[in-house]
C-alpha cells in the first residue's frame, strides 16, 4: 500500500513533462491511438479533447488489427508502457506495412526496438512503474505531439491534493461492500473507465460503468429489481460542459434513484478547463481505489491473474 500511496502522492508531477516533439498533421485524414489497458485509456482521453477542436476522424482502437480504411495517409500513435503488448506490436506492424505515419511510446520493450530499426519516431517513458500509475507520462507524452503542455494541470492537481484525498476517503467508505456503477456522460466516459479499472486492479473489486443518453434506453429499467440493485452503490459522473440534454437526463437520473430510495455519489470535477476536470476526476478515482483497497485490506500493486494470463499466453 505504501507504494501505491507514494505514486499517487507524486502524481502531478507528471504532467510537467515538456517534449519538443508536436508533429504536422498536414495532409492527414485521421488518426489512430492504439494501446491497452492504461495505455488505451490514455488514446481515449487525447481523443476526447481533440475531437473538439481538430477536423478529423479520430478511433481510440483496442485489438490486434488495424482497420482496413486505414492507409499511408493516416497518423497511427501506438502506446505502450511495457512495449511488449502484443495487440499494440500487431498493429504497428500493420502501420509500418501500409506505410501510416507513426509514433510510438513506450518505456522500451519490443515497440522501441521496432521504432528504432524503421527509423520511426519514439517517446520514451521513464522506467519502473507500474503502467496504470505513469497515465500522466503517457498523456504528456501524447499530448506533447498535438502542442497541448499540461503544466497548469499539474499545479491544479497539486493544489486540490487534500481536497481529492479527504473526497476519496468518503467515497471510498461509501464503496466498501458494494458493487460499483458508474453512469457517465459523453464528456466524463473516459474517466468512469478509468474509474472502473482502476477499482478492479487496484481494489480487487468489480465495477461497471454505463453512459448517458444509451442507459435511458435500457439500464434504467434494470432498477426496477430490487434484489438486484441493493448489492450496487450507484455514482453520477457529470460535467458543467455536457450537452443541455444530457445535463436534464443527469437531473431525470438523480430523480428516478431518490424515488427509490437510493443517494447516489455525485462527481464532479472542479477546475476551470475541461482538461482539469477530468485530471481532478481522474486522480479522485486513482486515491479511491488505492484506499478502497486498504479497506479490504489488498496491495493495490499486483496483478496476479493479469500476469497468469501473459504467462499462459506465451507458452
Amino acid at each position: 500500500m505504501t507504494e501505491a500511496l507514494s505514486l499517487l502522492e507524486e502524481f502531478p508531477k507528471q504532467f510537467l513533462v515538456d517534449l519538443p516533439h508536436r508533429i504536422s498533421l498536414e495532409k492527414i485524414k485521421g488518426v489512430i491511438f492504439s494501446g491497452m489497458g492504461g495505455s488505451g485509456i490514455v488514446g481515449d482521453f487525447v481523443k476526447l479533447l481533440l475531437e473538439r477542436d481538430l477536423n478529423l476522424p479520430m478511433l481510440s482502437l483496442r485489438g490486434y488489427d488495424l482497420p482496413r480504411f486505414v492507409g499511408e495517409d493516416w497518423l497511427v500513435v501506438c502506446t505502450s508502457y511495457s512495449g511488449n503488448t502484443e495487440e499494440t506490436i500487431s498493429v504497428f506492424e500493420q502501420a509500418l506495412e501500409r506505410r501510416c505515419r507513426l509514433v510510438a511510446i513506450s518505456s522500451g520493450g519490443k515497440l522501441k526496438e521496432l521504432a528504432l530499426m524503421h527509423g520511426v519516431l519514439h517517446i520514451s517513458l521513464p522506467e519502473g512503474f507500474p503502467p496504470r500509475y505513469a497515465f500522466g507520462y503517457m498523456l504528456s507524452s501524447l499530448l506533447s505531439l498535438f502542442g497541448i503542455s499540461m503544466k497548469d494541470v499539474s499545479e491544479h492537481l497539486e493544489d486540490s491534493k487534500e481536497n481529492i484525498k479527504k473526497e476519496a476517503d468518503y467515497i471510498a467508505k461509501r464503496l466498501y461492500g458494494y458493487v460499483p456503477i458508474i453512469y457517465a456522460t459523453p464528456l466524463t466516459e473516459p474517466v468512469a473507465f478509468r474509474w472502473k479499472t482502476q477499482i478492479n486492479e487496484n481494489s480487487k473489486s468489480l465495477c461497471y460503468y454505463v453512459t448517458l443518453p444509451e442507459m435511458h434506453h435500457n439500464e434504467v429499467v434494470g432498477l426496477d429489481n430490487p434484489k438486484t440493485r441493493n448489492c450496487l452503490v450507484f455514482l453520477i459522473m457529470h460535467d458543467e460542459e455536457d450537452h443541455e440534454r444530457i445535463k436534464k437526463r443527469v437531473d431525470i437520473t438523480q430523480n428516478i434513484l431518490k424515488e427509490l430510495g437510493i443517494a447516489p455519489i455525485i462527481l464532479k470535477g472542479e477546475g476551470n478547463t475541461l482538461l482539469k476536470r477530468l485530471m481532478y476526476l481522474l486522480y479522485l478515482g486513482d486515491y479511491t481505489s488505492c484506499l478502497l483497497a486498504q479497506t479490504y485490506g489488498y496491495d493495490p500493486i499486483p496483478v496476479r491473474v493479469i500476469e497468469r494470463i501473459k504467462h499462459e499466453l506465451a507458452s
